[in-house]
């Protein structure tokens, strides 16, 4: 596991979400993963928690799906993409 996956991993771990698993998706455009959690363990988890919990990271923007998919009965799966965090003053250069 590198070193992205691994932070996500632990930050999840941190606020209390159990992520199971986190793989990254060979993709040369984008990059995203794909969080595995246990359905019994995260009852109340819902996608946009995880995308806060990400976001607070502060390693990059991160969006992830609107629903979770049920690739199994025993777990929850959710992608997130991954974007560039850009910096305030270059923004409002842009502008």
């Amino acid at each position: 596991m590198n070193k992205l996956e691994s932070a996500i991993k632990r930050a999840l771990r941190e606020h209390g979400v159990e992520c199971r698993s986190v793989f990254r998706v060979p993709d040369p455009d984008t990059r995203r993963v794909v969080l595995a959690f246990n359905s019994k363990e995260n009852a109340r988890l819902t996608p946009g928690k995880v995308e806060s919990l990400l976001n607070d990271l502060g390693i990059g923007t991160f969006k992830a799906q609107r629903e979770f998919q049920r690739l199994s009965s025993a777990f929850l799966h959710l992608e997130v993409e991954m974007g560039a965090r850009m910096n305030p003053a270059a923004r409002s250069d842009a502008k």
